[in-house]
């Protein structure tokens, strides 16, 4: 008779085992539940976050290509400005050469 009520006294033990089981994995299927949702929001935070971040990038990389086309061509128009000034002087400054030797023009290496 004791190997009955040892049996009994198993089942029975593995009965209320098997709710408090039962209650512990109910338990951590709530957690990963709410961690699934967490991760959900959280993603979807970060790609709002990325598309406003995208758009801002978007913008001001716009806004420095026209700083940067515009700059370059002052920086052009400069240089322009500077060569033709160039050019000029060192005509003159033949011209004015070519009059004091007498209007004579000077012989190149070449001729």
């Amino acid at each position: 008779m004791a190997r009955v009520d040892g049996f009994k006294a198993l089942a029975q033990d593995i009965t209320a085992s098997f709710d408090e089981r039962m209650a512990v994995l109910a338990s951590i299927k709530k957690d990963v539940h709410e961690m699934t949702d967490d991760v959900h929001r959280m993603l979807d935070d970060l790609h709002k976050e990325r598309g406003e971040m995208a758009s801002q990038l978007r913008q001001d990389l716009s806004k420095a290509r026209y700083s940067m086309k515009k700059e370059t061509s002052n920086l052009l128009k400069g240089f322009k400005k500077e060569h033709d000034d160039a050019i000029a002087a060192w005509g003159h400054l033949g011209s004015t050469m070519q009059a004091k030797r007498g209007g004579a023009a000077r012989k190149s290496a070449k001729q």
